[in-house]
């Protein structure tokens, strides 16, 4: 009854969703609508659009963003001139402290971006400045001092040019020479003394004549006269923010003083001429410039007085040149008089009007178009997209990536169908990948290695694992030796994946792998012996969370390693086959494995894996070992650490085991009892090989054999 009701509920939802055809059809009349909607609020658009309006509305914007740009330049230098006035009013530093009254300017001039000098003159005439200069390499900061010697009218510059890097200032120059400048001679000093705060327009500067406006206040401390603090704005930094101010298409925007010089203008001519100390007159200007001779020409034809000024008007006018019809807007700016006026061609919305109309023509002309265009967009969107997605799905299953598999919602049945379908078959497949290992399947489909009987030879390092112990913890614990087993295995497994080995096979509690197939790995050897080193400390960190009387505190890993030429590939029948590797490498590393038990040691590695590992892992030379079933002796090696860890100062003792070794080949066995001792005096534990070599050499030094006899101790068990 449960899965009847399952099956009905599933029916249901399928039956709730949209076919595809009606979703088509239902998407190409909304998208025929919508054109139709969009074509009426087009036309509806064009028919309400006023140019003037909206030339007036550009005008506002325009006279607004300089007002807040002039307004903030002006704020930044009264505030500037604030923050100096009160610093030597209130005694914090003296206008005579030369250091802090430098470090003071340049600090103010660096952290004003609008600000040029900042600048004080003391009644005696002597000045005093911090000049922010844009140069070629960037901006410079200069501290100017002028001495004035009112006895012989002539005064002694000093300048210091400093680079900023970063939150420092690098000093570059220095230089001293004669100067004419007098700062009480200067037109914004003796306002300021005459008049009090204000601002002035000034192109007389120490260094250079440059066209600027400076805000000039005399400074007071307890009542006495101390002289004027003056802080200058170039004219030019106006004019290059104008520069970027985008008026209509091809239009422009100046700013005029009352009497018809220009303080700023969007035309390089002024930009030179201000650069000069000069403020052009509108009417020299005006002869390079069409567009600014069509405003002089507009003020004088129709008697517009700039000072009277007081609020925004605009006047349509044509050019004398060629007829073309333009907006001139004149607003002013609340500040010394100041009017900006706008160039606004007409043309450069006439012409956008145009381009409506020949668009909603264009537009009726393609709607069938844009209609299928809608309906392929739709069917993208509601097929083509959910499909590819499913696509991907499939490419999960066929790469055995069977985690991946997801389902993929659509509002189409079909699809959903489709998608369900597929995550099903994942889950079935899923069933099956616990029998065989998932990885080594993965890699085989991605390097496209097909299921055949076949193989090549390579040369591989093999890798064996067993635990010591686990006869004898099966026999306790029964069934419940299955979990046991399962955590030893995990853990193997994981240390060998994470090293980029393959696994081959679980016998029983043993692990089998290799290293180099089916993807080349020219570092094999290195990685199985990492991979070695990682299952032991996994291992041992177990063993350390377990009490002692736990029965599977005895459990210890046994590996056996071993590199050659093996024959790798899929082994077996045209029915069953087994991606593995054979060959006499593969039954050597089996025997190390075994070979752990007679020396005690954990990790025992063959000659040929310790050359192709070469300096990346720390070794000691085991014996020479005539394994079962061969007849000739190799030299064996017990794998200690990698090279890289930094506590190999624990191995110490391996010098002494080395040493002991060689006396023992050359047959200097008491030296070598010695050596042996001391190894295993020096190990912590002790050291079982090394005890077995005393008993060697015990042996040997009690019946010494003949000329004949070699180091080789044959194995007679496997």
């Amino acid at each position: 009854m449960w899965a009847e009701g399952t099956v009905r509920g599933r029916r249901q939802a399928t039956a709730r969703k949209l076919g595809l055809k009606l979703v088509l059809t239902a998407q190409i009349l909304a998208t025929v609508a919508l054109t139709a909607l969009l074509i009426h609020l087009l036309w509806s658009h064009s028919a309400r659009d006023n140019v003037a309006d909206v030339a007036r509305q550009l005008n506002q914007e325009i006279v607004s963003s300089i007002r807040h740009e002039l307004r903030g330049v002006l704020d930044q230098a009264v505030a500037a001139q604030q923050a100096v006035g009160s610093i030597f009013a209130n005694g914090t530093i003296t206008p005579e402290d030369e250091a802090k009254r430098d470090f003071i300017f340049l600090a103010l001039l660096r952290s004003q971006p609008s600000l040029s000098w900042i600048a004080f003159a003391s009644p005696d005439g002597s000045f005093f400045g911090a000049q922010k200069e844009a140069t070629a390499l960037g901006e410079r900061f200069n501290l100017v001092s002028i001495r004035w010697d009112p006895a012989t009218g002539a005064g002694l510059r000093r300048t210091f040019r400093f680079r900023p890097a970063q939150a420092e200032m690098i000093f570059e120059s220095d230089d001293t020479s004669p100067s004419s400048y007098n700062g009480v001679a200067q037109a914004w000093y003796q306002r300021a003394v005459r008049e009090g705060a204000g601002w002035n327009v000034v192109s007389s500067f120490p260094a250079a004549e440059r066209a600027g406006i400076s805000s000039s206040t005399p400074l007071h401390i307890n009542t006495r006269f101390r002289g004027v603090i003056s802080v200058v704005i170039e004219l030019e930094r106006l004019s290059q923010y104008l520069q970027g101010i985008q008026v209509a298409k091809s239009g422009t925007v100046i700013v005029l003083e009352r009497d018809g010089h220009v303080a700023a203008a969007a035309d390089p001519r002024a930009i030179a001429q201000q650069r000069q100390g000069q403020i052009p007159m509108l009417e020299e200007l005006g002869a390079d410039n069409h567009l600014l001779s069509l405003v002089d020409h507009t003020i004088r034809s129709r008697g517009i007085a700039l000072a009277s000024v007081t609020a925004t008007r605009q006047d349509e006018v044509e050019d004398p040149r060629d007829g073309e019809p333009y907006y001139i807007n004149f607003a002013p700016l609340d500040f010394h008089g100041w009017v900006v006026a706008t160039v606004i061609p007409v043309n450069d919305f006439l012409a956008s009007i145009e381009r409506n109309a020949r668009t909603l023509l264009v537009v009726l002309v393609l709607l069938t178009l844009l209609m299928a265009g809608a309906a392929v967009l739709f069917a993208n969107t509601l097929v083509a997209r959910p499909l590819t997605r499913i696509a991907g799905q499939l490419k999960h299953i066929e790469a055995f990536r069977l985690d991946q598999v997801r389902h993929i919602p659509s509002r189409l049945r079909e699809l959903d169908g489709l998608s369900q379908a597929l995550q099903q078959m994942s889950r079935g497949l899923a069933s099956f990948q616990k029998y065989m290992p998932t990885e080594l399947v993965r890699t085989l489909v991605s390097q496209g290695i097909e299921a055949r009987p076949g193989g090549s030879q390579e040369t591989l390092t093999v890798l064996f694992a067993d635990l010591a112990g686990f006869t004898s913890l099966s026999e306790k614990l029964g069934e419940d030796v299955v979990p046991v087993l399962t955590e030893y295995l995990e853990t193997a497994s994981a240390a060998i994946l994470a090293h980029h080995g393959t696994i081959d096979k679980f016998i029983g509690d043993a692990v089998m792998a290799f290293w180099g197939a089916p993807i080349a790995n020219p570092h094999h050897a290195r990685d199985a012996c990492a991979a070695a080193l990682e299952c032991v400390r996994n291992m041992a960190a177990r063993r350390a969370a377990m009490a002692e009387d736990d029965p599977r505190y005895g459990l210890r890993v046994r590996i056996g390693i071993n590199t050659g030429r093996v024959l790798v590939g899929n082994i077996g029948s045209a029915e069953r086959l087994n991606y593995t590797v054979i060959g006499d490498p593969v039954n050597v590393a089996s025997r190390l494995e075994a070979v752990n038990k007679r020396y005690g040691s954990e990790i025992i590695i063959g000659a040929d894996t310790r050359t192709a590992a070469g300096e990346a892992i720390l070794v000691r030379q085991l014996d020479w070992v005539a394994v079962y079933g061969r007849s000739e002796g190799i030299a064996i090696y017990e794998l200690l650490a990698m090279s890289e860890e930094h506590d190999l100062g624990r191995f110490a003792w391996v010098r002494e085991y080395e040493a002991g070794l060689a006396a023992y080949c050359q047959r200097r066995w008491s030296d070598a009892l010695q050596l042996f001792r001391s190894a295993a005096a020096g190990r912590p534990g002790g050291d079982r090989p090394a005890e077995i070599f005393g008993q060697r050499c015990r042996a040997l030094i009690a019946d010494p054999p003949g000329e004949d006899w070699t180091p080789v101790a044959v194995l007679m068990e496997k």
